[in-house]
Formats: structure tokens, sequence, C-alpha cells
């Protein structure tokens, strides 16, 4: 019984201390994201964004493209990142071979009528135990809604509301 016990509580102690790893490889790759998105290096941006949404934007080059054009458009009209970190990150849920999460983004930003702060989330994806991982911006959209979209998303991710405050 003792031995049982034993076998419990380490696999256990493994599950929670591979869920902090994870979730540590998770945040460092979103600021790894986005340095390269600040330093206007799309190629290296595109390298964390997931497969399927390069997919629905036509492919590297034209998503690479529509980004720079945003950003400049943004820019011109006053608009600009003033700092964008990453806090919270969810239990992380297996589908299938995929590892998935929900990632809070804290976006602050200067506009022509004043400073912005809004909470944004986005979903993590890893296709290879948690060793690299794409995102995928929800846009402030729930999870039915990401699953038209990427249908192996899992249910069970949650998407809180996107905020907007002055």
């Amino acid at each position: 019984m003792k031995k049982l016990f034993f076998i419990a509580c380490l696999f256990v102690i493994n599950i929670c201390f591979s869920q902090t790893s994870q979730k540590e490889t998770v945040l460092k790759q979103a600021y790894e994201m986005r340095q390269a998105f600040m330093n206007k290096n799309y190629d290296v941006f595109s390298s964390y964004v997931h497969e399927g949404v390069i997919k629905m934007m036509g492919g590297k080059k034209k998503m690479i493209n529509v980004s720079v054009a945003a950003m400049d458009t943004m820019n011109k009209q006053g608009h600009h990142f003033k700092k964008v970190d990453f806090s919270d990150v969810s239990d992380i849920i297996t589908v299938k071979n995929e590892q998935q999460a929900v990632v809070h983004q804290k976006i602050q930003m200067d506009t022509p009528k004043g400073n912005i702060n809004a909470d944004y989330y986005m979903i993590a994806v890893s296709g290879n135990n948690g060793k690299n991982w794409k995102f995928i911006d929800t846009s402030g959209k729930d999870i039915q809604t990401m699953r038209k979209y990427f249908p192996n998303l899992s249910s069970q991710l949650v998407i809180p509301k996107k905020k907007i405050s002055k």
C-alpha cells in the first residue's frame, strides 16, 4: 500500500512540475515572438505564428506583407505599442498529439485619443510535447468561434473576454 501511495505521489509531482516547466516555455516563447514583432523582424515573428493562421492569410510572405502594412497604417494614424506583456498561462490541455493553452496578453498603446490598456488572449499550441509553441491571436473571439477556424482546438479551453480601458 505504501508503494502505491508513493508512486501516486511521484506521478502527481511529475505532472505539476511538467505543467510549470511547459508554462514557462510558453511564456518564454511568447516573449521571443513579441520581441521579434516589436523589432519588426517579421520573418522571426512568423516562426511563432500557428501554421493555420499563416495558411488562412495566404502563406508566410503574404502574412508578413499584411503585418507590415497594418503596422505602417497604425503608426501613420498615431497608434504605437508601448508595452506588450504576457502573464497567466492556463492549464495545458492535451488533445490527440497537441498541447494547448490560453495565454493572457496585456497591451499598452499610445493613440491620438490617449493611452489604451487592453487584455487580450492568445492560444498556444505545441505539436512536439511542449518544445516549441505556435500562437493564435483570438482577437477577442470565444472558443466556439475559434474552433470554426481551428477544429482541433479543445472545447475545454477558456478564453476570457477582452478588456479595453483608458
